[in-house]
C-alpha cells in the first residue's frame, strides 16, 4: 500500500474545524512553504503526494522539481482558478492564460467536433490541455474531481470517463477517478475496455466511523474485497478527525488498498502516521 500526502491543509479545507482550516491555510499561505512541507514529508518516507489544479498547485508542479522516485498525483479541474483569474484582471488576462496554456493542436482538432456534436466529450482535450502543467512529469496520475466524476455518473455517460482516460493515456498519464459513489463508478467500469484497466486508480472514502461515505462502509467494504484490475485508493481515511488515529490506522491497514492518501499541517504528524501505517500489524 503506496502512501500518498495530501492537500486539503494546504488550502485551508477541514470538514470539521474551521478555525483549524483558517490556521492551515495561514500557515500555507505561499508556494515555497507548501513545497517545503511536500519535500519533508517524501523525505520522511512518504510515496508521494497529491495536489490540485488550482493557480498555486499549479504553479508548484510547473516552478518545482520533485524527486523523480516519488509519486504525483494531480486532480483537475479546478473552476475557481478562472473565477479568480477574471476577478484579477478581467476577461482579456482570462484570454491570455486560455492562449498560453492551450494546444492549438487540440483546439483545432476537438473544437470542431464539438459543435457538430454537442457531445461533450470532445472538449477533453482541450480542458486536459489547459489543466494540466506541461512540467508535469510523464507517468504522473491524473484524477478528475468527483463533482464533475459524479455529474458524469449521474448523467449516466461513461463514454467521457473513456474519452479522459484515453487522452491521458496519449500524454503518458495515469488514469485518476475521484469519486464519492464508488459502487455506481465500479459497475460502469466493469463492462469498459478503456477504464478496467492497471493504470486506473479510483479514489473514494473509507474509513472507521463510516464519514462521508456513500452509500455505506459496509457496501464500500464490499466492493474493495472484490476483485478488479483497477486500483484503489482510500481518502478521509482518519474521518477528518472524527476517529481516534490508532484505531483508524489499524482498519485502513486491513483494508486491500493499493493508495492511501491523508492530509496534516504537522509534519510530525505526517511522520507518525507513516511509520504506523507502515509498520506490520
Amino acid at each position: 500500500m503506496k502512501i500518498i500526502l495530501g492537500d486539503n491543509q494546504f488550502f485551508g479545507i477541514n470538514h470539521h474545524d474551521l478555525n483549524k482550516a483558517n490556521k492551515d491555510k495561514s500557515k500555507f499561505a505561499d508556494e515555497k512553504s507548501i513545497v517545503n512541507f511536500i519535500i519533508s514529508s517524501l523525505n520522511a518516507g512518504l510515496d508521494g503526494f497529491m495536489i490540485n489544479s488550482n493557480q498555486m498547485g499549479y504553479n508548484i508542479i510547473n516552478e518545482y522539481k520533485f524527486d523523480s522516485e516519488k509519486e504525483i498525483h494531480y486532480s483537475i479541474p479546478y473552476p475557481h482558478k478562472y473565477a479568480a483569474i477574471i476577478n484579477a484582471n478581467g476577461m482579456s488576462n482570462m484570454l491570455s492564460y486560455f492562449i498560453k496554456n492551450t494546444s492549438l493542436y487540440k483546439v483545432l482538432l476537438s473544437l470542431p467536433k464539438y459543435l457538430l456534436t454537442q457531445n461533450l466529450k470532445y472538449l477533453i482535450p482541450i480542458a486536459t490541455s489547459l489543466e494540466i502543467p506541461k512540467s508535469l512529469p510523464i507517468g504522473s496520475t491524473v484524477y478528475l474531481q468527483n463533482v464533475v466524476t459524479d455529474l458524469i455518473l449521474g448523467l449516466d455517460k461513461i463514454d467521457i470517463l473513456e474519452y479522459y482516460a484515453n487522452d491521458l493515456r496519449k500524454n503518458g498519464y495515469k488514469v485518476g477517478i475521484i469519486t464519492l459513489n464508488p459502487l455506481k463508478l465500479d459497475k460502469l467500469i466493469k463492462n469498459s475496455n478503456y477504464l478496467n484497466r492497471p493504470d486506473v486508480t479510483v479514489c473514494f472514502n473509507i474509513n472507521l466511523s463510516g464519514f462521508n461515505v456513500f452509500p455505506s462502509k459496509q457496501d464500500v467494504e464490499k466492493l474493495i474485497l472484490t476483485n478488479k484490475n483497477y486500483n484503489l485508493m482510500g481518502m478521509s481515511i482518519f474521518s477528518s478527525g472524527g476517529a481516534k488515529i490508532e484505531d483508524s490506522i489499524d482498519y485502513i491497514k486491513g483494508l486491500n488498498l493499493s493508495h492511501v492518501v491523508f492530509g496534516s499541517s504537522n509534519i510530525e504528524n505526517v511522520k507518525n502516521n507513516f511509520n504506523n501505517l507502515t509498520r506490520s500489524i
